[in-house]
């Protein structure tokens, strides 16, 4: 081997180890990574979710236009949620509507402004529900409100200050302040 061959190599030989240390250095002095709890873990635009239950059948069905998960608090946020509910025969009952949710690591959904409630079935006698803020436990399908709430019924329509009901049994109570208006339904009677 020549000379210069042999300087061109112990010289790109000296560059590559000091460009080696040079990354290992920067490495060093980087320092731990710090995770800024206020940044969501990930987002998602127009999203589609699909939970089931223990047999394998449809419990609900989300769609929303964003969603923000925060993985250390295991929450999720939702922007215009529309969440259909199915019932243990696979039939759609209930349709929820907010500006926003949170859904908790213990399966509450809470929503926020324009809540709108909508029955599925033609069957049901309570037809819709709305209020500004309402909270579903999605696992006994309680929903809760402590803000003025509106029920719609086949033949009637109550307001209340507050509201206890259940979607899978189809009620709800109204606490305080409670107004009710029936519509009376006449039945005419041929001569």
């Amino acid at each position: 081997m020549s000379r210069t061959k042999c300087w061109v190599i112990i010289f790109l030989a000296i560059v590559a180890i000091v460009l080696i240390g040079m990354n290992v250095a920067d490495r060093e002095n980087d320092g731990p990574v710090i995770v800024d709890n206020n940044e969501p873990t990930y987002t998602t635009e127009h999203a589609l979710t699909r939970v089931y239950n223990l047999n394998g059948a449809l419990n609900y069905r989300l769609v929303t236009e964003n969603v923000e998960h925060f993985a250390p608090e295991s929450l999720s946020w939702f922007t215009k949620p529309v969440m259909t509910q199915y019932d243990e025969n696979k039939v759609a009952t209930w349709e929820i509507r907010a500006d926003r949710a949170k859904l908790t690591n213990d399966r509450m959904l809470y929503l926020y402004g324009n809540v709108e409630v909508n029955a599925l079935t033609p069957d049901s006698q309570l037809r819709k529900i709305t209020t500004d803020n309402a909270s579903i436990n999605l696992i006994t399908q309680d929903i809760s409100s402590d803000d003025m709430v509106t029920l719609y019924g086949t033949s009637f329509n109550s307001s209340g200050m507050k509201m206890r009901g259940n979607l899978r049994h189809k009620t709800a109570k109204l606490i305080e302040k409670v107004k009710t208006s029936y519509e009376i339904q006449t039945q005419q009677t041929q001569p």
